[in-house]
């Protein structure tokens, strides 16, 4: 066994402390860095824990503008097919994209929504913004109608629109008819051959018909009709209630004018208005009310939509009343008048819904622009 120097022990004994202290002491700055380096992130995450998250704002949708003028010798005009499958966000949606593909770098000036169903139609609005913000192209003046039925079961959806081509569709301008009323689609189709020969044109000039029917009851047949009597116009179809009627319809017609123009006579007792260079189109303008005054105050509100654009309103060439009830029509009918509304240029219409739950009617117009100001460029941009 070893012997054990008694004069080691204590020098051995230093050594041991010494070397427990400098362990202790390096535990003691390690603890402390670490300290010092996690401190600032747990005051920070403290901090955040104890602030509220901030509200995000999203933007609001761009609005449609109220009224646009175009060049009647550029316009042509479309209408959407009939989609059998999707929801009415889908079909919305699909509709939309077929136009803009449609238009191919054309500008879109105007779309009319016919929305069946019981879908919110105030959809279409909102995907019109998303659409055309999307591919970077303006707005165009946006109606929507709500309608009993379309020429398909399953279709909740389908859109009119004009647009404004880069070359002359039209060089003698164009002719607007307001309503032909008849017992059938027939009659009202007929009504239409007699006002084209009033004033000296032709079932083949007839650009876009749209027709308002008390019942759809053999689409396909209806359409094959209207398309054999004017082979080169855009044709739509709507059942304007739910429940079916009697069978009359109204229809209503674009056409292209010659350049030699006829008389104003003849015009008037055909209810058709000649526009051979500018027209404004406004959008929907909604009245809340059946009374004479909701009346006047929806037509004041869309005079002056017209007016922004230099529209010249004693000049219109229709007013298209859509109505929920046989009050807000008698009052549109009996204030239109005061306003210098001419009488073969109102059509109105029964339908099922608009786009608010509170309106009575909506109304929208079609009229010459004035001339003495230079005509308004519709950009367009090359969509992404």
């Amino acid at each position: 066994m070893p012997r054990l120097d008694p004069q080691s022990a204590p020098a051995s004994a230093a050594r041991h402390l010494a070397n427990s202290g400098a362990r202790v002491l390096s535990l003691a700055l390690s603890f402390c860095v670490c300290a010092a380096i996690l401190a600032p992130a747990a005051g920070q995450s403290g901090k955040k824990k104890d602030e509220e998250p901030k509200t995000q704002v999203l933007p609001l949708p761009k609005e449609p503008p109220k009224a646009l003028v175009a060049d009647t010798s550029t316009l042509s005009f479309r209408v959407t097919p009939l989609l059998r499958s999707g929801m009415l966000s889908a079909q919305i949606r699909d509709a939309l994209n077929e136009v803009v593909r449609d238009a191919r770098g054309a500008s879109v000036v105007r779309l009319r929504a016919f929305v069946a169903g019981a879908g919110d139609s105030r959809r279409v609005q909102a995907l019109v913004g998303d659409i055309f913000a999307d591919r970077r192209v303006n707005l165009p003046v946006v109606s929507i109608i709500q309608v009993g039925a379309l020429g398909d079961d399953a279709a909740q959806v389908v859109i009119e629109s004009v647009l404004s081509e880069h070359r002359d569709e039209n060089p003698g301008g164009l002719v607007f008819l307001a309503g032909q009323h008849g017992s059938n689609l027939d009659a009202s189709l007929s009504q239409i051959d007699r006002s084209l020969t009033q004033i000296s044109l032709s079932p083949a000039s007839v650009a876009a018909i749209t027709c308002f029917l008390d019942t759809l009851a053999n689409y396909h047949a209806q359409l094959n009709a209207a398309a054999a009597r004017f082979p080169n116009a855009t044709i739509n179809l709507v059942q304007s209630l739910r429940e079916p009627g009697t069978g009359s319809a109204t229809c209503e017609a674009i056409v292209r004018a010659a350049t030699s123009h006829p008389g104003a006579a003849a015009l008037a007792s055909a209810r058709a208005t000649l526009i051979p260079r500018r027209v404004v189109f406004t959008g929907l303008q909604l009245g809340f009310g059946n009374y004479l005054d909701d009346a006047a105050l929806a037509l004041d509100r869309l005079r002056k939509n017209a007016a922004s654009v230099n529209g010249l309103w004693d000049s219109m060439a229709s007013l298209d009343v859509y109505s929920l009830s046989g009050e807000a029509s008698s009052a549109m009918r009996k204030t239109a008048s005061k306003f210098s509304v001419p009488e073969g240029a109102i059509t109105i219409e029964p339908v099922e819904g608009l786009p608010s739950h509170d309106a009575a009617f909506g109304i929208e117009a079609i009229m010459p622009a004035s001339d003495s100001l230079q005509t308004a460029k519709i950009e367009q941009l090359t969509p992404r």
